[in-house]
């Protein structure tokens, strides 16, 4: 069953010390900081990385759980698809004309998933007549394949894997099993996964990270001299994925989950994709001297890959 989503178009997260984010994404990722859309409190913090009017939003709240996930559908008919297979199966969905407007999109509907994480999905999003300029001179990967990805880790896997998978018609890509963790790499376009999720023992839903691509390898390197001369902790040391080839590195983000930030991620090439299994989640690198491996994987923040 083909799914009515394209990409993931944009994240909000929750923080305390938003001159704090500004100064991360910009200073050390080349995030531009733009203009609130009309009608947003001038307290809160938007970045782009790519042609559209924004792509992360920050706003005042406790940190430790994202805001809310936009998922991106094609057009008008592909977002009242999402809508009819929500509300078939019960789930309660608010179309939000006013929230639509503050997104800088055409039409937005809003629900949760089983774990309560707040997903909107819409279409149109704003593309703005202002071209993208880094302030470090940093290309991102975006366009047809959206942001980038995201990791959580759910309560209960089957659920998430029938809200994903089944209702959503996200497509899996392959797994990693590795310290008593299973995840689930799933795509919706070319990128090799644009959302991970993986229970884990504590079974307790978060968002572990997000991930930006870089066009250029080199922008990696640079970024991760950056990070090293700032106060800002690098969570896993440059390396590469097993299964989708990126070559990134980790750092703590300030609303208590991670980023990563890579280069050269693969591509998802249908017909003749096979869903792997891989026992690693690196050929060589990422985990940082020092961190030990239970059950639960990785005993740092992200609690995963």
């Amino acid at each position: 069953m083909p799914s009515p989503i394209v990409a993931l178009g944009y994240l909000g997260f929750y923080a305390q010390d938003l001159a704090a984010w500004e100064e991360w994404a910009t200073q050390i990722f080349g995030f531009a900081k733009v203009r609130a859309p009309e009608g947003i409190s001038s307290d809160h913090l938007y970045l782009r990385i790519d042609e559209r009017q924004w792509r992360f939003a920050v706003e005042p709240g406790t940190e430790g759980r994202v805001a809310f996930i936009g998922w991106e559908a094609a057009d008008a008919n592909a977002l009242e698809e999402v809508h009819r297979r929500l509300t078939a199966q019960g789930i309660e969905v608010v179309r939000d004309a006013e929230l639509a407007r503050k997104r800088c999109v055409q039409d937005l509907i809003r629900c949760e998933d089983p774990d309560g994480f707040r997903l909107e999905f819409f279409h149109g999003h704003l593309v703005s007549r202002e071209p993208f300029v880094s302030p470090r001179g940093i290309g991102f990967v975006t366009g047809d394949m959206g942001l980038g990805h995201i990791l959580i880790t759910v309560s209960d896997i089957e659920k998430s894997k029938a809200f994903y998978l089944d209702l959503l018609g996200f497509r899996m890509s392959d797994y990693i099993v590795f310290g008593g963790n299973k995840v689930h790499f799933t795509h919706i376009n070319p990128r090799h996964h644009s959302l991970a999720f993986v229970q884990t023992s504590d079974r307790i839903a978060r968002l572990g990270h997000f991930m930006v691509e870089a066009d250029d390898v080199d922008a990696v390197g640079f970024a991760l001299d950056r990070l090293h001369a700032s106060t800002w902790q690098l969570k896993e040391t440059l390396g590469r994925h097993t299964n989708d080839r990126m070559l990134s590195f980790y750092c703590e983000n300030p609303s208590g989950s991670q980023t990563e930030f890579g280069w050269g991620g693969r591509k998802i090439a249908h017909p003749g994709w096979l869903v792997e299994t891989y026992d690693a989640t690196a050929f060589w690198g990422h985990k940082v001297p020092g961190t030990e491996y239970s059950d639960r994987g990785p005993q740092s923040p992200r609690e995963g890959i």
